[in-house]
Protein backbone atom coordinates (compact mmCIF):
# COMPACT_ATOMS: atom_id res chain seq x y z
CA UNK A 1 0.00 0.00 0.00
CA UNK A 2 3.04 2.35 1.02
CA UNK A 3 4.69 1.62 -2.74
CA UNK A 4 1.29 3.49 -4.35
CA UNK A 5 0.62 6.13 -1.97
CA UNK A 6 4.03 7.27 -0.92
CA UNK A 7 2.33 8.67 2.31
CA UNK A 8 3.32 6.96 5.76
CA UNK A 9 0.92 4.23 7.76
CA UNK A 10 -1.78 6.08 9.93
CA UNK A 11 0.05 7.46 13.35
CA UNK A 12 2.78 8.27 11.66
CA UNK A 13 4.56 11.38 10.70
CA UNK A 14 7.11 12.10 7.99
CA UNK A 15 9.91 14.67 9.35
CA UNK A 16 12.54 14.33 6.34
CA UNK A 17 13.08 14.09 2.67
CA UNK A 18 16.65 13.74 1.25
CA UNK A 19 17.31 13.69 -2.23
CA UNK A 20 20.63 11.98 -3.67
CA UNK A 21 22.76 11.86 -6.48
CA UNK A 22 22.23 8.87 -8.78
CA UNK A 23 18.64 9.45 -9.01
CA UNK A 24 17.44 8.94 -5.49
CA UNK A 25 15.40 10.26 -2.96
CA UNK A 26 14.19 9.12 0.50
CA UNK A 27 11.37 9.79 2.76
CA UNK A 28 11.93 9.30 6.51
CA UNK A 29 8.88 9.23 9.34
CA UNK A 30 8.41 8.28 12.69
CA UNK A 31 5.60 6.79 14.34
CA UNK A 32 4.12 7.30 17.84
CA UNK A 33 2.78 3.57 18.93
CA UNK A 34 6.32 2.89 17.98
CA UNK A 35 9.56 2.57 20.57
CA UNK A 36 11.55 5.91 21.14
CA UNK A 37 13.25 6.83 18.13
CA UNK A 38 12.60 3.66 15.87
CA UNK A 39 12.68 5.68 12.32
CA UNK A 40 11.40 4.17 8.75
CA UNK A 41 13.37 5.21 5.43
CA UNK A 42 11.41 4.81 1.90
CA UNK A 43 13.80 4.79 -0.79
CA UNK A 44 12.88 5.68 -4.34
CA UNK A 45 14.01 5.56 -7.96
CA UNK A 46 13.07 6.75 -11.41
CA UNK A 47 9.92 3.60 -11.22
CA UNK A 48 8.74 4.35 -7.93
CA UNK A 49 9.61 3.01 -4.28
CA UNK A 50 12.00 0.37 -4.33
CA UNK A 51 12.78 -0.38 -0.49
CA UNK A 52 11.53 -0.02 3.13
CA UNK A 53 13.82 0.28 5.88
CA UNK A 54 13.52 0.23 9.58
CA UNK A 55 16.10 1.10 12.57
CA UNK A 56 16.39 1.77 16.00
CA UNK A 57 17.63 4.63 17.84
CA UNK A 58 20.54 3.96 17.41
CA UNK A 59 20.19 4.37 14.13
CA UNK A 60 20.86 -0.04 14.16
CA UNK A 61 19.32 -1.52 10.82
CA UNK A 62 16.78 -3.63 11.60
CA UNK A 63 14.63 -5.00 8.19
CA UNK A 64 14.55 -3.77 4.53
CA UNK A 65 11.25 -4.88 2.60
CA UNK A 66 12.38 -4.90 -1.17
CA UNK A 67 9.67 -3.85 -3.56
CA UNK A 68 10.77 -5.19 -6.69
CA UNK A 69 10.91 -8.89 -5.84
CA UNK A 70 8.76 -8.71 -2.50
CA UNK A 71 11.99 -9.80 -0.51
CA UNK A 72 13.02 -9.14 2.70
CA UNK A 73 16.56 -8.76 4.87
CA UNK A 74 15.70 -8.44 8.43
CA UNK A 75 18.81 -8.56 11.94
CA UNK A 76 18.72 -12.35 12.83
CA UNK A 77 21.82 -11.72 15.43
CA UNK A 78 22.68 -8.66 16.59
CA UNK A 79 26.74 -10.43 17.41
CA UNK A 80 29.47 -9.05 19.42
CA UNK A 81 29.57 -5.96 18.39
CA UNK A 82 26.19 -3.68 17.62
CA UNK A 83 26.45 -0.98 15.05
CA UNK A 84 25.84 2.10 17.50
CA UNK A 85 25.67 5.72 16.04
CA UNK A 86 26.18 7.12 19.71
CA UNK A 87 29.53 5.36 20.05
CA UNK A 88 30.46 6.70 16.45
CA UNK A 89 29.76 10.52 17.54
CA UNK A 90 31.21 10.00 21.10
CA UNK A 91 34.17 8.16 20.66
CA UNK A 92 35.20 8.80 17.07
CA UNK A 93 34.52 5.34 15.46
CA UNK A 94 32.56 2.37 15.92
CA UNK A 95 33.08 -1.60 14.95
CA UNK A 96 30.18 -3.48 14.40
CA UNK A 97 29.62 -7.44 13.27
CA UNK A 98 26.18 -8.44 12.90
CA UNK A 99 24.39 -11.20 11.22
CA UNK A 100 20.93 -11.00 8.66
CA UNK A 101 18.67 -13.16 7.23
CA UNK A 102 17.04 -12.81 3.90
CA UNK A 103 13.97 -14.32 2.65
CA UNK A 104 13.75 -14.28 -0.77
CA UNK A 105 11.49 -16.69 -3.63
CA UNK A 106 15.25 -18.44 -3.75
CA UNK A 107 14.93 -19.50 -0.23
CA UNK A 108 16.69 -18.17 2.85
CA UNK A 109 20.67 -17.32 3.37
CA UNK A 110 22.40 -15.79 6.29
CA UNK A 111 24.84 -13.10 6.29
CA UNK A 112 27.27 -11.59 8.83
CA UNK A 113 28.50 -8.35 7.87
CA UNK A 114 31.76 -6.90 9.66
CA UNK A 115 33.43 -3.54 9.63
CA UNK A 116 33.89 -0.44 11.32
CA UNK A 117 33.11 3.20 10.85
CA UNK A 118 34.68 6.14 11.61
CA UNK A 119 34.27 10.03 12.07
CA UNK A 120 36.88 12.18 9.27
CA UNK A 121 36.86 14.97 11.52
CA UNK A 122 35.12 17.03 8.70
CA UNK A 123 31.58 18.30 8.12
CA UNK A 124 29.71 19.32 5.21
CA UNK A 125 26.32 21.63 5.68
CA UNK A 126 23.31 21.27 3.73
CA UNK A 127 20.09 23.21 3.65
CA UNK A 128 21.41 24.63 7.10
CA UNK A 129 21.81 21.38 8.05
CA UNK A 130 25.37 19.78 9.59
CA UNK A 131 26.49 16.72 8.15
CA UNK A 132 29.59 14.92 9.53
CA UNK A 133 31.70 13.08 7.98
CA UNK A 134 31.98 9.65 8.03
CA UNK A 135 34.62 6.48 6.21
CA UNK A 136 33.80 2.95 6.72
CA UNK A 137 35.01 -0.47 5.30
CA UNK A 138 32.84 -3.49 5.49
CA UNK A 139 33.18 -7.09 4.43
CA UNK A 140 30.16 -9.42 3.82
CA UNK A 141 30.54 -13.18 4.94
CA UNK A 142 28.28 -16.24 4.49
CA UNK A 143 27.60 -16.84 7.67
CA UNK A 144 27.90 -20.19 7.74
CA UNK A 145 31.02 -20.89 5.77
CA UNK A 146 32.64 -17.90 6.49
CA UNK A 147 33.42 -17.30 2.56
CA UNK A 148 33.16 -14.01 1.59
CA UNK A 149 30.34 -12.76 -0.22
CA UNK A 150 31.93 -9.06 -0.84
CA UNK A 151 33.83 -6.16 0.78
CA UNK A 152 32.87 -2.59 0.17
CA UNK A 153 34.32 0.92 1.42
CA UNK A 154 33.46 4.54 1.14
CA UNK A 155 32.13 7.41 2.48
CA UNK A 156 28.95 7.92 4.48
CA UNK A 157 26.96 11.40 6.01
CA UNK A 158 25.78 11.83 9.97
CA UNK A 159 22.93 14.37 10.57
CA UNK A 160 23.37 14.31 14.21
CA UNK A 161 20.66 15.91 15.23
CA UNK A 162 17.98 13.23 14.15
CA UNK A 163 20.30 10.17 15.03
CA UNK A 164 20.73 9.58 11.34
CA UNK A 165 23.17 8.27 8.96
CA UNK A 166 22.80 9.59 5.44
CA UNK A 167 24.41 7.91 1.73
CA UNK A 168 27.34 8.57 0.67
CA UNK A 169 29.99 6.88 -1.89
CA UNK A 170 30.58 3.12 -1.69
CA UNK A 171 33.07 0.96 -3.95
CA UNK A 172 32.59 -2.38 -3.86
CA UNK A 173 34.28 -5.65 -5.10
CA UNK A 174 32.42 -8.90 -5.65
CA UNK A 175 33.67 -12.07 -7.79
CA UNK A 176 36.95 -9.93 -8.49
CA UNK A 177 34.87 -6.77 -10.08
CA UNK A 178 35.21 -3.84 -8.53
CA UNK A 179 32.37 -1.09 -8.90
CA UNK A 180 31.39 2.02 -7.30
CA UNK A 181 28.29 4.03 -6.49
CA UNK A 182 27.49 7.92 -5.41
CA UNK A 183 24.20 8.51 -3.10
CA UNK A 184 25.56 11.27 -1.76
CA UNK A 185 22.96 14.01 -0.18
CA UNK A 186 22.01 16.92 -2.30
CA UNK A 187 19.19 18.54 -0.39
CA UNK A 188 17.64 17.76 3.15
CA UNK A 189 14.31 19.31 3.39
CA UNK A 190 12.31 19.47 6.18
CA UNK A 191 8.35 19.39 7.04
CA UNK A 192 7.38 23.52 5.26
CA UNK A 193 10.06 23.51 2.71
CA UNK A 194 9.63 23.81 -0.97
CA UNK A 195 9.96 19.85 -1.67
CA UNK A 196 9.22 18.42 0.84
CA UNK A 197 7.74 15.25 0.79
CA UNK A 198 8.35 14.92 -3.39
CA UNK A 199 10.14 11.42 -3.52
CA UNK A 200 10.65 11.97 -7.29
CA UNK A 201 14.11 11.64 -7.46
CA UNK A 202 15.44 15.49 -9.32
CA UNK A 203 19.25 14.44 -9.73
CA UNK A 204 20.84 12.16 -12.12
CA UNK A 205 18.18 10.90 -13.85
CA UNK A 206 17.83 9.47 -16.98
CA UNK A 207 21.85 9.50 -17.31
CA UNK A 208 23.09 6.67 -20.01
CA UNK A 209 26.52 6.03 -19.71
CA UNK A 210 28.30 5.43 -23.05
Amino acid sequence: AFAQTDTPPAGCTAFLTVQYKSCAASLLWRCSAAPDGTTWEATFGEEGASSVATFNKEFQWLDTYFFFDGSRERMFENGPRPALLSELIETGENAYEFTTIETSPDGDSKTTYIGIDRLTGTSKRINDEELLVTEFASVAVDAETREEVYRSFGNQYVLASENLILLGTDTWTQDGITDESNYSPVEILRPGMEGFGDTKPKYDCGVTEL
